[in-house]
C-alpha cells in the first residue's frame, strides 16, 4: 500500500502551542489516552505512535509512563524533527518517516496511539489501519486515538462547529491562525463515533470505549484479548 501525504499544512515550529489553543480539552484528551496506556501495558512497554508530529502524544505517554520504549511514525520529517529535539537525551525514542497507509513497523507492540491525524484518511483506509494495528497489537495490547469525529446529524454538527469556534476564540489564537485552521479542515474526512468504534470491533478488538469527549473532540480505545 503506497504513501498517502497531505500538504505541509502546519509549521513544525509553531505546532504545539496552536495545538493547545485549536483543540478543546487537549489535556483531558491526551491525558485519557496516556492513562489507558499506563493502566493497560506491561513495565517498559513498547509504544507505537503514528501520525506522531512532534511527539505531543508520545510525550504524554512518558509522563505516565516513563520507562516506555516508543518509536514515532510521521510522514513529515519537520514533524519528527521536532520530535527529536523534545526527546533529545531519550534513549528509548525512535523516530521513522512513514505515512498511515505503509506497511506499519514490526509488532509486536503493547500499546499503539495516535493523535488527530486518522481522520485525514477515506473510512475504507481508516477500517484498513484499524485491522492492520490490531495485527501488531500484542494479546492484553490496546490501540488509544485522539480524533476528531463527525456529530450525529446536521444540526448538532453545527453546534459542534460552534462549540470549537468559541473555544478558538476564547484561547486567543490570532485570526490568521484560525482561518489556516479552517482551511486545514478541508482535508478531513470525519464520522461518528459510534462508527468507529464499530469497526474496531469489526477489527478484532475484544473491548472498546469512548474515553473522553468534548464535542466534536473524542479519545477512544480498543484493547486486544490477553
Amino acid at each position: 500500500m503506497g504513501t498517502r501525504t497531505l500538504p505541509e499544512l502546519w509549521n513544525p515550529t509553531t505546532f504545539d502551542a496552536l495545538r493547545r489553543q485549536l483543540i478543546p480539552s487537549f489535556d483531558l484528551l491526551y491525558g485519557s489516552a496516556a492513562d489507558a496506556v499506563a493502566m493497560t501495558v506491561p513495565r517498559r512497554p513498547h509504544v507505537l505512535d503514528l501520525g506522531a508530529g512532534t511527539g505531543l502524544l508520545s510525550a504524554a505517554v512518558l509522563d505516565r509512563v516513563p520507562d516506555a520504549e516508543l518509536l514515532l511514525v510521521d510522514h513529515s520529517p519537520g514533524m519528527l524533527g521536532q520530535a527529536a529535539d523534545r526527546f533529545r537525551g531519550r534513549r528509548r525514542v525512535a523516530t521513522l518517516v512513514g505515512g498511515l497507509t505503509d506497511e506499519l513497523p514490526d509488532g509486536p507492540f503493547d500499546a499503539v496511539v495516535s493523535g488527530l491525524a486518522i481522520h485525514h484518511l477515506p473510512h475504507e483506509e481508516k477500517q484498513d489501519l484499524f485491522a492492520r494495528i490490531r495485527r501488531v497489537l500484542a494479546p492484553g495490547g490496546v490501540f488509544v486515538n485522539v480524533e476528531q469525529v463527525l456529530a450525529a446529524g446536521p444540526g448538532v454538527e453545527r453546534m459542534y462547529d460552534r462549540r470549537h469556534e468559541d473555544h478558538v476564540h476564547a484561547s486567543g489564537t490570532p485570526e490568521h491562525e484560525w482561518a489556516a485552521g479552517r482551511r486545514r479542515m478541508a482535508y478531513d474526512i470525519c464520522t461518528d463515533l459510534d462508527t468507529q468504534l464499530g469497526w474496531l470491533r469489526e477489527a478484532g478488538f475484544r473491548q472498546v470505549d469512548c474515553l473522553a469527549k468534548d464535542w466534536r473532540f473524542a479519545t477512544y480505545a480498543g484493547w486486544t484479548a490477553p
